[in-house]
């Protein structure tokens, strides 16, 4: 889902080396920009073998979790790269403060960063759990072997004897980590936390090139990251306390996409899957009618919305029909691109050569191989060849996946072929994320204290031990 800096935010990968230093830590800052000031927070941490890796937040613009690409420290000098805001850090540790310049977009601001103390999250979001935890907690890695990428995750467990039930976490668009981080919630560590205490084993891991995994986001293609999926059934069915014929996935949003693939494709090892806020309808028209619905609820001026929808299909019309010429293609966006943004109501109000440092930024991002694949990508046919129980759920005020225009789609499919194992189960009052919700836009997301709604949590966790 799309963020905000100075430009939109798609987050990207993250790898990161250097040597753990006194840099560790939450650091914020004041950055000036047109109009006012941001308040950007750097949180660094070390990982494995002495490595650094960092995440920043705009907690201004509702933007958090954004990953760092590249964190290099050699004292007293720190380089922090963040490739999906087209940004970098160059800083020195001075008298406990780091100072230097923040660039992005060929400008650049003085940043200063000083320390601060880790917020405390039990007020803001109460469901997420705290040790010590009534079930175990184990850090585990497994490797796609097709790929060779290594991918690091949590793996919980019931004290209870097993072998337990298990299902493997999916998360939605875009690289995230384990706890598929959104607007300053962690909703997956709700889920396996709410899962585990019903007796339920939940693995949850970094996507390739975030966090501890290895390997690199911006070259994965769908079908990349659904044997990411598979390893980690894999991982599962070693474990001798986990059940092999009990072992699920739960998908939310893209990651509901990417269930009934792994599910078609390892019939006898996946024994149901749980599709939460998952689109029916193919990529480009999700994105169109996603980009409508916010922006009517969002009471935008009708010209600003026309052009924007215009421009959408514009784009997706060239993205979508196979090419083999990309340089044309290209050419062809570009040209697209500089009609709706050097001209119109979607002009910005900066100079041109910031407007076309944007326009690159987001050719890159239309251009990667994920978003290609996602806007191509129809999932009706994949989940007709489901035969698995299914449960699907939906709030019926998604504004990303509306439900209305899904929902029907998908219990049509799975149900298409003779599968009489399928519930689906429309919650009112609820989001993208299934939180209950006043305007239930994006923007609201991290202003909600709930994480997930209780019910649902509730009414996915019976069915699954009901399976």
């Amino acid at each position: 889902m799309a963020k905000y800096l100075y430009v939109c935010i798609i987050a990207l990968c993250m790898t990161c080396t250097a040597a753990a230093q006194s840099v560790t830590g939450r650091w914020v800052g004041k950055l000036q920009v047109s109009g006012g000031q941001l308040t950007l927070v750097l949180r660094i941490q070390e990982i494995e073998g002495g490595k650094l890796s960092a995440f920043m937040d705009s907690p201004d613009q509702g933007a958090y979790d954004i990953p760092c690409d590249s964190v290099v420290y050699s004292a007293p000098h720190l380089k922090v790269i963040i490739s999906s805001i087209g940004a970098r850090y160059e800083a020195t540790l001075e008298d406990n403060s780091l100072r230097g310049q923040f660039i992005q977009g060929g400008a650049s601001s003085p940043l200063v960063l000083t320390p601060s103390a880790e917020e405390d999250r039990s007020a803001l979001h109460p469901q997420e759990p705290k040790p010590p935890y009534p079930y175990q907690v184990e850090e585990v890695r497994f490797v796609n072997s097709t790929d060779g990428d290594t991918l690091a995750g949590t793996l919980t467990m019931p004290t209870t004897p097993g072998p337990h039930r298990a299902v493997v976490m999916i998360t939605g668009s875009g690289p995230q980590s384990r706890d598929e981080p959104i607007m300053n919630h962690r909703p997956f560590l709700v889920w396996a936390d709410a899962l585990t205490r019903l007796g339920i084993a939940v693995l949850r891991y970094d996507d390739r090139g975030v966090g501890a995994s290895t390997g690199n986001f911006n070259e994965a293609r769908t079908a990349d990251l659904a044997r990411d999926v598979e390893a980690a059934v894999d991982y599962l069915r070693s474990r001798k306390e986990i059940d092999n014929q009990r072992i699920g996935l739960i998908g939310h949003s893209e990651g509901g996409m990417i269930a009934p693939i792994v599910a078609v494709s390892r019939p006898k090892d996946v024994s149901f899957i749980v599709l939460l806020a998952a689109p029916g309808l193919r990529g480009d028209s999700i994105l169109v009618m996603q980009n409508e619905v916010i922006s009517q609820r969002s009471h935008t001026p009708d010209s600003i919305r026309e052009a924007t929808v215009q421009l959408n299909r514009s784009l997706f019309a060239l993205l979508v029909p196979p090419t083999t010429d990309e340089e044309e293609l290209r050419q062809s966006l570009a040209e697209v691109l500089r009609d709706a943004f050097f001209d119109g109501p979607l002009a910005p109000p900066m100079p041109h050569e910031q407007v076309e440092l944007a326009i690159n930024q987001e050719m890159e991002m239309l251009t990667a191989p994920w978003m290609r694949d996602f806007l191509r990508y129809d999932p009706a046919p994949m989940l007709s060849r489901v035969q698995c129980p299914v449960l699907a759920v939906q709030g019926n005020e998604d504004v990303q996946v509306p439900a209305a225009a899904n929902l029907p789609i998908v219990e049509k499919a799975l149900t298409l072929h003779g599968n009489k194992a399928v519930t689906v189960k429309e919650f009112p009052g609820l989001n993208h994320l299934l939180q209950h919700c006043q305007t239930c836009l994006p923007d609201e997301y991290g202003e909600i204290r709930e994480t997930v709604s209780p019910e649902v949590l509730q009414f996915v966790g019976e069915w699954i031990m009901k399976r």
